[in-house]
């Protein structure tokens, strides 16, 4: 036989206790059906552990910084740029994983340009030679 609650007019409080001994101050209406917060809950741990990730995720979105490099166009600009990647890494203005991956991409746009460059040229030489004939 199961013993029956006794109503009170008392809000509920968290079972759990703080790591400094003391009862848990979280209000009545953030107490679950367990009797403990989120923060205590025995029952929880991955919960918490989740929301901490994910929390830690979101919080050092907002704390990152970029740096404004501008438009990236043309061969000129990914010199101007890359120049300033360079400086913002030794000044430690972005960090060297960043900047090295900023870089990375930057090489690959330059290797496209640079062969989307030389078909349009290829294909100009070739228009002018059938005209030539």
């Amino acid at each position: 036989m199961s013993e029956a609650v006794p109503v009170t007019n008392e809000p509920r409080r968290c079972l759990g206790t703080n790591q400094d001994g003391t009862p848990c101050g979280t209000g009545s209406e953030l107490i679950m059906s367990s009797g403990y917060c989120f923060a205590h809950d025995p029952h929880r741990a991955l919960d918490r552990k989740t929301a901490s990730a994910l929390g830690g995720i979101k919080s050092n979105a907002t704390k990152r910084k970029g740096i404004d490099v501008g438009e990236l166009n043309d061969a000129a600009d990914a010199k101007r740029i890359t120049a300033r990647l360079v400086q913002a890494i030794a000044g430690g203005e972005l960090p060297a994983a960043t900047g090295r991956a900023a870089l990375v991409g930057i090489e690959a746009w330059l290797k496209a340009h640079e062969q989307d460059e030389l078909e349009r040229r290829l294909a100009a030489w070739e228009a002018a030679q059938k005209g030539g004939h």
